[in-house]
Parts: C-alpha cells; sequence; structure tokens
C-alpha cells in the first residue's frame, strides 16, 4: 500500500504545516465562504476548450456527478444536453451560489447534496458518469474517497488535476515567509500510484500548460496572497511578504505576473470504474 500510505502522509503534513502557520486557524469555517461567487461562470457560453472535451469524453452518459462541483462552472453547462447532474461539495457558500445560478440560467435538472465525497452515505443513485475537478489534491483518506467514485460511477471517471498541486509555485515565498521547507499536496503522479495500487487503469492526457499567475494590481497580489500563504495582515511576515513581492511580482501586458508560476501542467485522468 506504498502509494497510498504515501499519499495519506503527505496530505496530513501538509494541512498539519497549514493550520500551524495560521494564528486563528477555525476548523469548522467554510474556507470558500468570500471566494465562492468568483467559481460561478455563463453556462451558455461557447468555444470553452474544456466545456468541448468533457462533452466528447460523457458522450453516452445521461447522468453525471460532479464532485466538488461548487457553484456549477462545469455542471450547468453540461447538465444542458443531458438528463440529470448531481453535485456533491462541502461548502454551503458554493452549493448556494450553484442554486442561484440554476434558477437565473433556468436549469432544473441539477442537484445540489452537501457532503465531503468520502463520507457520502448510499442515499444517492448511481450515475453513468463521474466527474471531479481539482479536488483530490487535499483528500486525506484518498482511497475512501476513490471507492466511492467507483460505487456509484457505471461508466466512465474523469479527473482534472494538475501535475503538480494548484500552489505548489508558492514554495518559494513560503521557505521565504515561514522558514521552513513546504510540504506540497500530491498532484497527477501520486494520483496515478494511488490508482493503479487500488487495481484501477488510468489513463492520463495531457490539457493545457498555463502560463504565468497574472495579478490585476499589487494589492489584488497581496490580498491573495495573503489568504494562500496565511499571513495576517500588519504583523512582521505581512511586511516580508509585502517587501518580497517587489521582486516576486514582474510588470507585463494586462497586469504583474508572478514569478515561477508558469507552467503549471493540467492533466485529465480517466478509468473505467471496477
Amino acid at each position: 500500500m506504498a502509494g497510498i500510505d504515501s499519499w495519506v502522509a503527505q496530505v496530513r503534513a501538509h494541512h498539519a504545516q497549514s493550520i500551524a502557520a495560521q494564528c486563528d486557524f477555525d476548523p469548522g469555517q467554510d474556507f470558500w465562504k468570500e471566494l465562492a461567487h468568483k467559481f460561478r461562470d455563463d453556462p451558455y457560453r461557447l468555444n470553452d476548450p474544456l466545456l468541448i472535451r468533457l462533452r466528447e469524453e460523457f458522450t453516452g452518459c445521461d447522468s453525471l456527478l460532479d464532485i466538488g462541483g461548487g457553484a456549477g462552472r462545469l455542471a450547468l453547462p453540461l447538465a444542458l444536453n443531458r438528463e440529470k447532474v448531481t453535485v456533491v461539495d462541502s461548502s454551503e457558500s458554493m452549493l448556494n451560489q450553484l442554486r442561484e445560478a440554476s434558477v437565473e440560467s433556468g436549469i432544473n435538472n441539477v442537484e445540489a447534496i452537501q457532503s465531503l465525497w468520502e463520507r457520502l452515505s448510499s442515499d444517492i443513485s448511481v450515475h453513468d458518469g463521474s466527474l471531479c475537478s481539482h479536488v483530490v489534491y487535499g483528500i486525506e483518506d484518498i482511497e475512501a474517497f476513490a471507492r466511492n467514485i467507483n460505487r456509484f460511477t457505471a461508466d466512465l471517471v474523469i479527473v482534472l488535476a494538475f501535475m503538480r498541486s494548484p500552489q505548489a509555485h508558492l514554495e518559494v515565498l513560503w521557505e521565504l515567509i515561514h522558514g521552513e521547507k513546504r510540504i506540497n499536496l500530491p498532484g497527477v503522479p501520486e494520483l496515478m500510484e494511488v490508482l493503479r495500487e487500488m487495481g484501477m487503469m488510468p489513463e492520463v492526457s495531457i490539457l493545457e500548460t498555463l502560463g504565468p499567475h497574472i495579478y490585476e494590481s499589487k494589492t489584488q497580489a497581496i490580498n491573495d496572497l495573503r489568504k494562500r500563504m496565511y499571513v495576517n495582515e500588519g504583523t512582521v511576515k505581512d511586511e516580508n511578504l509585502i517587501s518580497l513581492l517587489e521582486f516576486h511580482l514582474t510588470p507585463v501586458e494586462g497586469g504583474l505576473e508572478l514569478a515561477g508560476s508558469a507552467g503549471r501542467t493540467m492533466c485529465l485522468v480517466r478509468w473505467k470504474p471496477n
């Protein structure tokens, strides 16, 4: 069980490090409360390459599960040409945004269920396909998570994830601010090991390699990175962060480029449930 054990240890160590860095950690808080509205998008948008690919992948799937589907950025447009989509997410604020967007867009075949996926009860039906977009990185009980995917999926599972976890590019800033090497969350290579260890036969393909992260202003960068680095405004670490950004932000067309944020590789992992 080396792959699963290694995953669990890495996620556990990352979470412990993150909690230790916070002065006001609240285990009951909804992390997405202030950010959920940013995860909405036009369900009727055209020429979205990811949506085009997902529609191709899920051809023949009349029902879909969107695991950790949040505000419905993918669930709502995918619901337009199938019977039903069920979104399971642990964030109340995300699901509130989903419900509002469903009403506003007139899409009434999307169901919202608030739950941790790995603790989901058996009161939902098996769906033809399952989608899980940028969720797996921080899941400690990855074995239960993957088994539940197989349990409630009949035909096809698709997981979208980065080769390295989404915030791995912040490891240099983390070490400079917190004085310790950052323990990153696992990415696609580690996920492939877990799935193979569980007897699955996953296939992986690269969707795109992203350019650098661009901020509109230094203020936007500071506010965003404070949250990601668990830095409180007005502290010594905050002063350090602001000072470091003089060297880690470069003016470019459209805003400020964050050093080291280019080259993030997004992948599509697919398998047939067993």
